[in-house]
């Protein structure tokens, strides 16, 4: 009897392992890596001065190798391209290339990075070109069927910027160059692709992948995460309460002070209290609310009630 009921234990423990095996196997394919939360914004393409690829955006491709790239080293937690791109879409936010502080800061806080990684394409063009016309050099029927065969050189110069989107303070910038030659640049095949989309074979096939990947992998091999630091909190804006009906707030800070919409501010009571023991003056800090900036003007600004509540003449304050 007590060997039939320690095998029964043994049974049992050997299913609840396995159940345990398959769902960890079988579980959507989370991120465990415990590295600083990271999103690849779009490369601005802004100040190039040729468009000789047609449609094909450079600066969407290179992002999106790029985070490919860091997500495969393990260290880093990466933003989904795909929920960073609808995240500020739906906030009619564009965030890519030298973002400033405080959309840095605003970005940051909408899709949960502490980290932005962006920058700018700085040249992407045919630098040198070589080769002959080969059919000339046979002549007749067989040189016309041979036809030309020419080979381009492509140079792409990326700058890179790593910001802090608690602070907008800039961590880390270089700059990665590289250059591939080949016979065939056509980009009309990846010419509808949009974010998320470039990481497919048969983009990192052809000549124009390569180079692309030749660049995003440089860029990822020069993050280091152990180079990302906290930093100091940048500083805080302190406003107060001018109206209140319940659901929204408006404060006297505008984009004058640095307010941008997707903001937010903890809505607090200050009180000055008497220490009966020292007679020393008191602050006491009560907060009693968040709000979320939907818009601004000069000098003020309208907040949604997130958590709480505040009245008029409450204290305001910037916070993460």
């Amino acid at each position: 009897m007590k060997r039939t009921h320690l095998d029964s234990l043994r049974r049992h423990s050997f299913l609840a392992l396995a159940a345990t095996l398959t769902f960890a196997l079988c579980a959507p394919n989370v991120a465990l890596a415990a590295g600083p939360s990271t999103a690849v914004l779009d490369f601005d393409t802004k100040g190039l001065t040729s468009d000789w690829y047609g449609a094909f955006e450079p600066g969407v491709a290179i992002s999106d190798l790029v985070t490919d790239q860091l997500v495969n080293s393990g260290k880093f937690t990466m933003v989904d391209r795909t929920h960073l791109d609808k995240t500020l879409a739906e906030h009619q936010l564009t965030a890519a290339g030298e973002v400033s502080p405080a959309t840095a800061i605003q970005s940051g806080q909408l899709i949960g990075a502490r980290y932005l990684v962006s920058g700018n394409v700085l040249q992407f063009a045919k630098t040198s070109q070589s080769g002959a016309n080969v059919g000339g050099l046979f002549g007749g029927i067989a040189g016309g069927a041979i036809g030309s065969v020419s080979t381009e050189r492509v140079t792409l110069q990326v700058s890179v910027h790593v910001v802090d989107a608690l602070t907008g303070q800039i961590l880390q910038t270089f700059t990665s160059e590289q250059s591939k030659s080949g016979t065939s640049w056509g980009t009309g095949a990846f010419s509808g692709y949009v974010g998320g989309s470039y990481s497919n074979q048969q983009f990192l096939s052809s000549t124009m992948g390569q180079l692309m990947n030749s660049v995003a992998i440089d860029i990822a091999n020069r993050l280091d995460p152990a180079k990302f630091s906290s930093g100091p909190a940048g500083p805080s804006l302190t406003g107060k309460v001018l109206a209140s009906d319940g659901k929204s707030l408006i404060i006297n800070l505008g984009s004058t002070e640095g307010v941008t919409v997707g903001m937010y501010f903890d809505v607090m009571t200050v009180r000055q209290l008497r220490d009966p023991d020292s007679g020393k003056v008191l602050t006491s800090h009560q907060t009693t609310g968040k709000i979320q900036i939907t818009s601004v003007d000069t000098n003020t600004a309208v907040g949604q009630t997130v958590t709480g509540a505040g009245a008029v003449g409450a204290t305001v304050q910037s916070g993460p």
